[in-house]
């Protein structure tokens, strides 16, 4: 299944909502700083459940992280909770739902 014509895209600079609604995350790209961090995909807001947990390294970079097959699903929306300012951005890359 190839859901390419319909994939969106929402960057994040703080913690917050990224995606509105029943979604599949494809796709992640971050940037951070020299020191080693991360942050987390949730679904159902800052207190949801858990959908991802990525550790950055501690180097300055940018890295991407491609979901396979159908990607992850959040059923409600998507969330975006950074570890602290060590991380740059986040691009959240999906289908369905709507950027927020």
């Amino acid at each position: 299944m190839s859901f390419a014509s319909d994939l969106k895209a929402k960057t994040l600079t703080t913690s917050g909502t990224a995606v509105n609604g029943r979604t599949r995350v494809q796709g992640v790209y971050y940037t951070n700083a020299g020191t080693a961090s991360g942050f987390t995909l949730k679904t159902g807001g800052a207190s949801g459940t858990d959908i991802l947990d990525l550790k950055t390294p501690a180097a300055v970079g940018a890295t991407d992280l491609i979901v396979p097959d159908d990607g992850i699903l959040a059923t409600d929306g998507v969330y975006v909770a950074f570890a602290d300012s060590n991380v740059v951005s986040v691009t959240v890359l999906f289908v369905g739902g709507a950027p927020a």
